[in-house]
């Protein structure tokens, strides 16, 4: 029997292709679990921008005289998942401006300046309860005219 010398260059070409491989699962499953993570981010922001165009609408709605008993200037809102934990804060701030409204644009009599156009400025802020690592706040501020 003959026994041939076979250099070793193979075996470590071998390895070094196997550990490459292996570098490259880990960058993929690396990039994965990030991708996850910023499209759940992402719903979580798409849904925050929605609530605050719905609390505008239920604001205006409001002051338009639709349950309320009298003049509004701030509107509390929690919205809680299907399991009753919460999930955002919705704050509406609302400064009046037309003619008879008081200092600093605090409505006290909007029942009698109904009928006269006003104007009210609206400050809406939602944000989360931990929903995510990173935190998700909207502000939207608009003009409304009645």
């Amino acid at each position: 029997m003959y026994a041939t010398k076979r250099s070793g260059f193979a075996m470590i070409m071998a390895i070094f292709v196997v550990v490459l491989v292996a570098m490259g699962g880990v960058l993929l499953m690396r990039g994965g679990a990030q991708e996850s993570k910023a499209v759940g981010d992402k719903y979580l922001r798409a849904q925050a921008q929605l609530l605050a165009k719905s609390a505008t609408e239920y604001a205006v709605m409001r002051v338009q005289g639709f349950n309320a008993g009298g003049c509004l200037n701030q509107l509390n809102i929690n919205v809680d998942d299907a399991s009753g934990a919460r999930m955002f804060n919705v704050v509406v701030r609302m400064n009046y401006s037309f003619r008879g409204a008081a200092p600093g644009g605090v409505c006290n009599v909007l029942a009698v300046n109904t009928g006269k156009e006003s104007t009210v400025l609206m400050d809406v802020t939602v944000t989360d309860n931990n929903l995510s690592t990173e935190p998700i706040r909207v502000h939207e501020r608009s003009w409304q005219i009645f």
